[in-house]
């Protein structure tokens, strides 16, 4: 029987809109340009590199200024605009919890988008977050999947997970989870229902 069932958070519950566009008009750069210098050193930042060790280079490779007012003022933006849960996955989270199981979330993130989950309203909506940054490894390392196991108290066969990144669902199944490709909040609500960690609708 499915126990936990744990949710990625960026595309899977927040769409992330506005990520590149807002900030690249903050800098007056073609949104193209900003996509390739912003996803360059992210897994570092998702690792627990700082505001300043991420955004310096970034803003060095458009030719802007890196003073540290434009530093906290981009990792301001992007922790709000990635922080905007679509109201149907937070639906989804509720009905879970409703029948029952433990609702985690974990997601590739720096410690800005940490700080903004737990202000956000929907904090309460899971009953554990588990955020790269805040615990030093990325997904799809092995042994971020171990955490979670340990931290929700949940053998590998009773989690299900979803995400949109198929390494990180390959290596979930590799660690004996229930794992599935996010499409859509309507598709993940089917697989869901499917595993029996939903009621039938």
């Amino acid at each position: 029987m499915i126990r936990t069932v744990v949710f990625d958070f960026g595309q899977v519950l927040a769409s992330g809109t506005g990520v590149i566009e807002e900030a690249s008009a903050l800098l007056d750069v073609p949104p193209d340009d900003y996509a390739r210098v912003y996803w360059a050193g992210r897994t570092a930042y998702d690792a627990g590199a700082s505001d300043a060790d991420y955004w310096t280079p970034v803003l060095a490779a458009l030719g802007k200024p890196t003073t540290p007012e434009m530093v906290d003022r981009l990792a301001r933006l992007d922790a709000q605009l990635w922080a905007v849960m679509r109201p149907e996955a937070r639906a989804l989270l509720r009905d879970v919890r409703a029948f029952g199981r433990t609702v985690a979330v974990l997601s590739n993130a720096p410690f800005s988008v940490d700080l903004a989950f737990a202000d956000a309203d929907y904090a309460q909506d899971a009953d554990l977050w588990f955020v790269s940054a805040s615990m030093g490894i990325v997904k799809p390392n092995p042994a971020i999947y171990t955490r979670v196991e340990e931290g929700t108290q949940t053998d590998p066969e009773e989690i299900a997970f979803i995400d949109d990144n198929a390494l990180n669902v390959a290596a979930a199944l590799r660690a004996g989870w229930k794992a599935h490709l996010w499409v859509s909040d309507a598709d993940s609500r089917a697989w869901l229902v499917g595993i029996g960690a939903l009621p039938p609708q």
